[in-house]
Order: structure tokens, then sequence, then C-alpha cells
């Protein structure tokens, strides 16, 4: 195996654990009932906040890249994921302690989040970063299903087994241990000299612009699907399971297309997610039936499919070399406040249109999403 190919797969390992942190949510439940006089609220502790936790992590990596190189700084959060699991599967019965792993594990995760669109960028260029960051970008998804299924199988022997899947953060470790190479081979910006070193600030602030609206608008396939399904009497949460996987695997999919999707829709990607995304959450919405859930759910996995390697590849655009980390840092962190502020964001919204359930709320999103894909294709129009 050459070099390049190890890098790659090194990469990929890293994506395939990146959302292990999510898994306690297949398992919210047993959770719940394993600790009964602690509330709903404290328990779900351990799923929510890591979200919140990712931040400091975020931020860290530039700060910490003046020190360590990225291979050290990608181990070092692969070794705290892994034994934040670890632990948490021997002390599955100490709530206090799960909840402060959670949270040391958000840490790791943020750092990781910083840290492989930073790798794909310093060690390749041109036409293959953009393959890469595809492939690297849809194996975060299909790493999210692989967790999912395995651990929900794995809950039915006692909720914390979950914790099991945290082996496959240690192969991911030893790959990155012995396969990233310690320095990038070539300039993160594709340019040497001091024009390497730039930062477009008002590139910068648009491109955290619209990874914040699309997060907001995206994460309600999270928060508002169940309700959608379950709300409508459409089906059960197996049925909501079923097409959350399926939603990832379509994403996961067309992400490692990326590479050669990109040289269709060019300028026009980020306007083209927000269509996709918009359109699937109005026709949902207008027809309340069990394939307007499979239309919203597909809608917003190919929009996340474009939209994601398409932020990533975006960073190296606004700046190079040494701000580069912050750059990356920053918009990421903006963008899981996207996350956060969704369900507030998008129910106040729903509200507004002066329905019930979850289909207002899907109509107000999806209007939003066809406003800005307007907004962004007459942009990129207008700048060509």
């Amino acid at each position: 195996m050459d070099r390049a190919l190890k890098t790659k797969f090194a990469i990929y390992s890293v994506c395939f654990v990146n959302l292990m942190y999510m898994l306690p949510a297949v398992a919210v439940s047993g959770m719940v009932a394993a600790f009964p006089q602690a509330g709903e609220n404290t328990v779900l502790l351990v799923l929510t906040l890591p979200n919140l936790t990712s931040i400091p992590g975020l931020l860290a990596v530039p700060a910490l890249e003046r020190r360590f190189s990225q291979k050290q700084l990608t181990a070092a959060a692969l070794a705290a994921s892994f034994a934040c699991g670890a632990l948490s599967l021997v002390f599955h019965a100490v709530l206090p302690l799960l909840i402060a792993l959670s949270a040391l594990l958000g840490i790791a995760y943020g750092m990781t989040s910083t840290l492989f669109p930073l790798l794909v960028s310093g060690h390749f260029s041109g036409a293959e970063r953009s393959q890469v960051m595809g492939v690297a970008s849809g194996m975060l998804q299909l790493g999210r299903v692989a967790a999912v299924l395995v651990g929900g199988a794995l809950a039915g022997f006692g909720w914390y087994h979950i914790y099991w899947c945290f082996a496959l953060v240690l192969a991911a470790l030893l790959a990155a241990a012995f396969w990233l190479p310690r320095a990038p081979e070539t300039q993160a910006g594709d340019q040497a000299g001091p024009e390497a070193d730039r930062w477009d600030k008002p590139a910068t602030a648009g491109l955290a612009a619209v990874g914040f609206c699309f997060a907001a608008l995206y994460f309600i396939t999270s928060t508002h699907l169940s309700l959608y399904i379950e709300g409508n009497g459409l089906g059960t949460a197996a049925m909501t399971g079923a097409l959350t996987a399926l939603g990832s695997v379509l994403s996961g999919i067309l992400a490692a297309m990326y590479g050669r999707l990109r040289r269709f829709t060019g300028p026009y990607t980020f306007a083209l997610a927000l269509l996709l995304l918009g359109a699937g959450y109005v026709l949902a919405a207008l027809r309340v039936t069990v394939l307007g859930a499979v239309v919203c759910i597909c809608g917003a996995s190919m929009g996340m499919a474009l939209f994601s390697p398409c932020l990533m590849l975006g960073f190296a655009r606004c700046a190079g070399g040494r701000h580069l980390p912050t750059v990356t840092a920053l918009v990421l962190t903006i963008v899981n406040v996207g996350y956060f502020v969704s369900p507030y964001l998008t129910g106040a919204l729903g509200a507004l249109l002066q329905g019930s359930g979850a289909a207002p709320v899907f109509l107000a999103a999806g209007l939003l999403a066809l406003a800005g894909a307007a907004f962004l294709a007459a942009r990129a129009a207008w700048k060509r």
C-alpha cells in the first residue's frame, strides 16, 4: 500500500468513527430505566452534552497546532474518545461519571471534526482533494449508520453494551498512528510563500452564514422526523429508525461521489443543496404520508451529501497557512450553534403558520431553504 493510499485510509477511518458520540441515542429508554431517580433530562445529558462541549475542542485545535502536529492531535483525540468509551462501559452504573465522560467525548469529537478537513486540505490538492473530501464526508454518515445498527443490536443485551462499539475507535487510532504522515505534503492553500498565509474574512463570514442556515434547517430531520411519522400515525419508532438509516446510507453514497458531482454543480453546489432540502420538506408538509416522509429524508440526505464536502473544501478557499485551522474551527463552531438552535428556531417559525404537529415546521423550514437556494443561485450567477 503506497503512502497516499495509507493516508486516505487513515483519514477515512477517523471520519468513520467521528460521530460515535451519538451512540447513546439508540439506548435512551434503557438509560432512563437504569437511572429512575435521576430524571429524564439529566440522563439525556449523556447524549446532548457533547454538542456543547465540542465547541472548546473545535477552538482548541488552532492553538494546539502551534506545538503539536496534526497527526499527534488526531491520535490524542482518538485516544481520549476510546478511553471515554471504555470507562463508560466499565462504570456504566455511575451516572455522574457517564455525564463527565460524555463531556470529554464532546471535546474529542470537536477536535477530530476540525482536524479531518485540515488533513485532507494538507495532504491533497486539486481534483483529488475534492474526491477525498467527498469520500470522507460519506464515511461520516456510513459510520453513523454502522454504529447505530451495531449499537442497537448490542443494546438488546443491556443498554451499556453499546460502548463496545468504541473498539472501532481503537482501530481508527491505530490507523492514524501508523499511516498518517507527520507533516502535510502540500500547502493547504495550494500556494507557496507569503500568499499562502492568507485569510479572506468576508468569504469566511459568508461560509459560516451558509453553514449556520443549512445546519439549522437540516437538523429537524433529527428532532421532528419521529414526530412527523409517529405523531401522524404513519408508523412506529422502527420506521423512523429505518428511514434515518436509509437517509444516512444515501447521503454517504452520494457524498463519496462528490468529486464527480462537483463538476456539474460548480458554484451552485450550496444552492442545489438547499433546493433539495427545501423541496423535500415542502412536499412532505403538503402531503403527510409515508411517501412524504421518504421524500423528506431523501431530499435532506441528498442536500447534506452536497453541503458537507462543499463546506469542508470551502475552508481552504477562505484561508491558508497558519490561518486555516482558525477558520476551520470558527466556521464549524457556527455550524454547531446552528444545530443547537435548530429546534427552537424552526419551531417558532412553524408556530407562525398556525398549524400543529411537525408538518408546519417542515413547511416553514422548506420555504426558508428554497428562498436561500434562490438567493445563493442568484449570487453565484452574478459573480460569474
